[in-house]
C-alpha cells in the first residue's frame, strides 16, 4: 500500500521513529544550545524553541569595531542554534506539524483500505449465503 509514493509501512515507521525519540528525553530535560565567540567574551544561549533566550558580552568587546562586534555576536548565536540541535534529541524529527501531516494521510489511506476489505468480506459473506 503507498500513500503519496511512500509505502504506509515505512511512513508509519518514520512516525513511530519520531514519537520513541521525542520520548527519550526526560520529562524535566530543559534543552539548549550554548555558543562562544571571541574567546569566550561574547556568549549565546539558544532554547529548545529556537530563539535566543541569552546573550553575555564582556564589556571588553565594547571596544572592537562595530561590524567585528556583529560578526562575535552572530557566530555565538549560529554556534548556540547548532549546539541545541545536536543536542537536542528528536527535535527536528518529531516536528508536530510534519508527524501530523504523516500520521494524517496515513490514517486515511488506512481507511480506505479497511472499508474496502470490509466491503470485499460483505461480499464473500453476501455469495455465501446465496448458496
Amino acid at each position: 500500500m503507498y500513500e503519496n509514493g511512500h509505502p504506509i509501512g515505512e511512513m508509519l515507521t518514520q512516525a513511530l521513529q519520531a514519537l520513541e525519540q521525542a520520548e527519550e528525553a526526560p520529562a524535566d530535560a530543559v534543552f539548549q544550545g550554548d555558543g562562544v565567540a571571541a574567546d569566550g567574551q561574547v556568549r549565546a544561549v539558544a532554547g529548545p524553541d529556537g530563539r535566543l533566550h541569552e546573550l553575555r558580552l564582556n564589556p571588553r568587546v565594547m571596544r572592537m569595531a562595530s561590524e567585528d562586534l556583529a560578526r562575535e555576536i552572530l557566530s555565538a548565536v549560529n554556534a548556540a542554534l547548532d549546539d541545541l540541535r545536536a543536542n537536542a534529541p528528536g527535535l527536528e524529527a518529531a516536528d508536530p506539524r510534519r508527524l501530523a501531516q504523516t500520521m494524517g494521510g496515513t490514517h486515511d489511506s488506512v481507511l480506505g483500505r479497511l472499508e474496502e476489505f470490509a466491503d470485499g468480506v460483505e461480499l464473500v459473506v453476501r455469495r455465501l449465503e446465496e448458496r
